[in-house]
């Protein structure tokens, strides 16, 4: 039964997520782009109701993935069943991190949580040595979870072989579209410019 609604959870958190990564890829474009995007997206996510919802879904998928991995612990065999658990701790760090810092800067510090406020890290020394990579294998880690998720639900439907071949093309595109986004939010298709309010951010820590 949890698995079922850990399954049901993770399908309307990935309707968001889904979304999410169609927003960040236009930062390929420009950052107005993607901001202009976000607002549009935001008219329906930020609504109070959907809001709460996406909120204890996220909750919900941290504590059942955890719950799920130190109940199978040491049962795991294979790439892939590794691959899912390990990628799925990440993951739960990773919303927790990430929502808690949307909160706090929405809550406490007061300011507009666009895609400044998200890579500003990235622009500032030291600390895009953490940012890189924690970007990095966020997006890594969601298409590797789903790609095992996928290997799973489809051992009785598809030939082992099919199975493989589809299981490492979604790690494949998964790999691919995080190091384009990496490349966007660094700046390398156009220039980014983080302003002022958000490096300060940052410079409370230095």
């Amino acid at each position: 039964m949890l698995h079922k609604i850990h399954r049901v959870s993770a399908l309307i958190l990935g309707v968001f997520i889904v979304f999410h990564l169609i927003n960040h890829l236009f930062i390929l474009s420009s950052v107005q782009q993607h901001i202009d995007v976000m607002n549009l997206f935001r008219g329906v996510y930020r609504n109070i109701i959907v809001e709460c919802v996406l909120l204890l879904c996220a909750m919900f998928q941290v504590s059942s993935g955890i719950y799920f991995v130190w109940n199978r612990r040491g049962q795991r065999k294979g790439f892939l069943e590794k691959a899912q658990a390990i990628s799925g701790l990440y993951l739960a760090y990773f919303l927790l991190n990430h929502i808690g810092a949307v909160l706090f800067g929405r809550g406490v510090v007061g300011i507009d949580t666009n895609i400044y406020f998200g890579i500003s890290g990235l622009h500032i020394r030291p600390f895009y040595v953490y940012f890189f990579p924690y970007y990095f294998l966020a997006v890594v880690a969601l298409f590797v979870h789903l790609a095992s998720a996928f290997n799973w639900l489809s051992r009785n439907k598809l030939s082992n072989i099919h199975r493989a071949n589809l299981t490492f093309l979604i790690i494949a595109i998964g790999v691919s579209t995080s190091f384009i986004m990496i490349l966007g939010f660094s700046g390398f298709f156009s220039d980014i410019l983080i302003p002022p309010e958000y490096s300060e951010i940052y410079a409370i820590s230095d």
